[in-house]
């Protein structure tokens, strides 16, 4: 359906990104993430007309996109930019009949049948009862709302949006997301989105690609290119590790404290534990932890000391007695009170030897307030 070809951006005689080939269908997200001044916004703007290529083609249907009447073009798709407008004191509904000019007259009445696709298109988007409202009074996430209708209204096949949650807060901007990939669902659109927010974008895009230093550095499903290597090359990363089954990143660990912990957990139960004394600067050694126990992934991403075990297998004598060794050098244990069975009842028996041993032993309960006594 979009399709770029060897396709080259930028403004003047500068180029921001070069050599782009994406393609999108139907019933498909394409997010678009990288660094600031990457040119995500120039490439958008390319695609949605505003800007003319420096080189190569976008086409619509087959059809160059560039060549296409701004009317015509209208009706196949819709943008939502970032720039904050100012209507006036135009409401909910003057603003989401916008999206119906390339349908009425010349002197842009509306139909019974525009003003039923202006309602449907709130209601689309959860936004029916701002339709009396004015725009001037909503809050960001409503006008949010708002536009997104307006571009639903023109009835597009393709929908162009450039960092839709910019200005949203936490619970807008998850709510937004989820929209977008009713909207996929439902209507089977096609949406370019370009998003700060990665763990929001993992969620909802079929495609993502990454720019950076003027090109595409990985496109392709977002369970392809999206790895560590790649992302955290996107970011220039340095103190934080992506972690590709979290989705998300971690802080690496870089102890500044004088004091080692060691943390005996399993299941998840030690994912905050590991976080409150990785930010806080404690050196920190886990285990044993099986290779497929969500704590594993945690403390692998965030690089701390991990004695481990294969997934499946009894935790070892020979893990067991290194785990000891560590135990002993170790100022506090943490203990967080894991489901344990026959393949880790092992760690039970580190608890016992920290008792032996004199070991200051935290039991956490779910409180992270416990950890302030180290």
């Amino acid at each position: 359906m979009l399709k770029t070809e060897n396709l080259s951006v930028g403004y003047g005689s500068y180029v921001v990104v070069e050599g782009i080939n994406l393609e999108i269908s139907e019933g498909e997200i394409l997010c678009i993430i990288g660094p600031n001044g990457a040119g995500k916004s120039t490439l958008l703007k390319t695609i949605a007309t505003y800007l003319k290529p420096k080189k190569g083609i976008v086409y619509l249907n087959g059809m160059k996109i560039h060549d296409l009447k701004p009317k015509d073009l209208a009706k196949e798709m819709a943008v939502v930019l970032t720039e904050r407008v100012n209507p006036g004191n135009m409401t909910g509904f003057d603003i989401i009949a916008i999206g119906r000019h390339p349908y009425t007259d010349l002197f842009g009445r509306l139909t019974e049948k525009d003003r039923e696709i202006i309602i449907e298109s709130a209601k689309a988007v959860n936004a029916e009862y701002l339709l009396n409202k004015n725009f001037f009074e909503m809050s960001d996430g409503e006008r949010q709302k708002i536009m997104i209708a307006r571009a639903l209204a023109q009835e597009p096949k393709v929908l162009i949006l450039d960092e839709p949650t910019s200005f949203l807060d936490a619970r807008h901007k998850i709510e937004l997301t989820l929209l977008l990939r009713k909207l996929v669902d439902e209507r089977n659109l096609a949406i370019v989105v370009t998003l700060h927010d990665i763990e929001l974008a993992l969620r909802i895009a079929d495609k993502m690609a990454l720019i950076k230093n003027h090109k595409v550095i990985a496109y392709g499903h977002p369970e392809n290119v999206m790895r560590r290597d790649v992302v955290n090359d996107l970011y220039d990363l340095k103190d934080a590790n992506y972690s590709k089954i979290i989705g998300y990143f971690e802080l690496k660990s870089k102890p500044i404290k004088n004091k080692r912990v060691f943390v005996v957990c399993g299941a998840g139960t030690g994912a905050n534990v590991l976080r409150y004394l990785v930010k806080n600067g404690y050196s920190v050694v886990v285990g044993v932890l099986h290779k497929n126990d969500a704590d594993y992934v945690i403390a692998e991403a965030m690089g701390v000391e991990i004695i481990e075990e294969d997934a499946y297998n009894k935790i070892s004598d020979e893990n067991f007695e290194k785990a000891l060794r560590e135990l002993k050098y170790s100022d506090v244990v943490v203990y967080t009170n894991f489901p344990t069975g026959e393949m880790n009842y092992k760690n039970l028996k580190l608890i016992e030897s920290a008792k032996e041993y004199g070991k200051k032993i935290i039991y956490y309960d779910g409180n992270i307030s416990v950890l302030n006594g180290i």
